[in-house]
């Protein structure tokens, strides 16, 4: 069956975009979010996700795009969110950090699909969608091109 998952875009005052590193499998940086739960709307699963991982409160404002990966049967929902308010948190059995990245400074250890969702943010993409047959290669379905490496952004 297939997972559907909601991620947040969440920009700071200076253009910079908040990863969270998890604290399983890969540990790798991601932006927050997760799967929608049975009976759940991707909107309330993205504020779920998001408090859960981040502990700010948002409000989506926009959808960036839809990010279908194939190759496990997973959709993903890219919002960008605004923050209404945050409560206290600290890292936990899921997420281990939590901080803002500008463009010339992702980190590394982040995967190819979460590095695209993350460029398009940058570049103000507004209802993409990709299609990801592997892990690190996707067709952009807007213009129906395979893609094998990321735009320059870095």
């Amino acid at each position: 069956m297939a997972t559907i998952g909601v991620f947040a875009i969440i920009f700071s005052d200076r253009e910079r975009i908040l990863c969270v590193r998890m604290n399983y499998a890969s540990k790798n940086w991601t932006t927050p979010g997760g799967k929608v739960e049975p009976g759940e709307s991707p909107i309330a699963a993205l504020k779920r996700e998001v408090f859960e991982e981040t502990g700010y409160r948002v409000e989506p404002k926009q959808l960036i795009g839809v990010y279908a990966k194939l190759y496990n049967d997973d959709l993903v929902l890219c919002f960008e969110a605004q923050v209404l308010s945050r409560e206290p948190w600290e890292p936990n059995h899921e997420i281990s950090e939590v901080r803002y990245f500008a463009r010339d400074e992702l980190p590394a250890e982040m995967s190819y699909v979460v590095r695209t969702r993350i460029q398009d943010a940058f570049n103000h993409e507004n209802g993409i969608v990709r299609v990801f047959s592997t892990p690190d290669s996707y067709v952009d379905a807007s213009v129906s091109k395979e893609v094998d490496e990321p735009a320059s952004c870095c």
